[in-house]
């Protein structure tokens, strides 16, 4: 249908661009108006402008068209290009003619209720029932309403006209799955906007994080609130987070590195977030009992004076466990599904 109806407005503009031709091309007799200066100011204009009209007139035909199939103006939600839907046990994906899906995990069911549904490399029809392999794409035909069931849960690409059954949802950001260990707290990061770049596809769970973006997510976390207070540092130097840094020294939770600088792009470690924490608890006016002894942990060694009680009062009240039955990794760097975690449990 679209390809008829393209076609029509390709020769609609194309007769009414060669009138427009002829009525403003003049002759070379005539040395006042020169063929270059009625292409540049009348002739591009108006072909740019007939070509405008003709592309609103075929999407017009065209979603009305397409609008029994599941098009831009039927019940059918739509998207315009593949995006990644994850679905629970049990969750559906029912897709019109026009639609395409790539599942990215095995297992997912297909049921063709109209129509018929092609397997785009193999160029055959696909039989109702057949599970489907993961990373090839189907596509389903005219007058075609095809089903997507993962009965044990899975994830595809999609395109073109759907409905989203129950337990169908967009990922909040495309490396985070249902099943990581982290995807509530990267909806909560997402929420909270707890990372410069939360608005991003990639949530970057392995990512190491510095100590602008330490006190810019708890910040975030606290409500982003207001203070009047001038933190002293002079390589404070981005608008990003210096709201966040004021209010951060302001409560004591951020203190220079000993030499009058804050240090901003310093990787964060263990011991430094277990102190931030901790003073973050006490300014919340949460108790900051217990200690728990150290000398289980090989590695106790490397937690510093400064940070020993800090470290103690983690361990004891499970803010932070242990990358092993007898390893803590103090001087291991802090990430961004760690960051997040630490923070949903502090201010969630």
């Amino acid at each position: 249908m679209k390809k008829i109806i393209t076609a029509l407005m390709a020769v609609l503009l194309l007769a009414a661009m060669t009138a427009a031709g002829a009525s403003l091309g003049g002759t070379s007799a005539d040395p006042l108006v020169t063929r270059d200066y009625l292409d540049r100011n009348f002739t591009a204009p108006l072909a740019e402008s007939l070509k405008t009209r003709a592309e609103e007139r075929l999407q017009t035909a065209y979603d009305l068209a397409a609008a029994p199939y599941g098009g831009q103006n039927a019940a059918y939600s739509y998207t315009q290009g593949q995006e990644r839907f994850d679905l629970a046990p049990g969750g559906t994906v029912t897709v019109a003619f026009g639609g395409s899906v790539t599942p990215l995990t095995d297992g997912i069911v297909l049921t063709v209720e109209s129509g018929e549904v092609i397997d785009v490399l193999a160029g055959t029809a696909v039989s109702s029932g057949a599970a489907l392999a993961a990373n090839r794409r189907y596509f389903a035909t005219e007058d075609t309403v095809a089903v997507y069931t993962a009965s044990a849960g899975g994830a595809l690409m999609l395109d073109g006209p759907y409905l989203a059954g129950s337990g169908v949802e967009k990922p909040v950001y495309a490396d985070v799955s249902p099943g990581d260990w982290y995807a509530s707290q990267a909806k909560y990061a997402r929420d909270m906007r707890l990372f410069r770049d939360w608005d991003k596809s990639l949530f970057r769970p392995l990512g190491s994080i510095t100590r602008a973006e330490i006190v810019y997510a708890m910040w975030r976390a606290a409500g982003s609130p207001a203070t009047d207070y001038k933190a002293p540092f002079p390589d404070m130097t981005e608008d990003w987070y210096i709201p966040a840094a004021n209010w951060a020294v302001s409560l004591n939770i951020l203190r220079g590195t000993g030499n009058g600088k804050m240090e901003p792009d310093t990787l964060l470690n263990r011991n430094t977030i277990v102190t931030m924490l901790f003073r973050a608890a006490q300014a919340m006016g949460k108790s900051t009992e217990g200690r728990a002894e150290l000398t289980g942990y090989v590695d106790a060694a490397l937690v510093p004076d400064w940070a020993d009680a800090e470290m103690r009062w983690a361990v004891a009240n499970g803010v932070i466990v242990g990358t092993a039955v007898d390893k803590l990794e103090p001087l291991g760097l802090v990430d961004r599904a760690q960051t997040a975690t630490l923070l949903q449990r502090m201010y969630g």
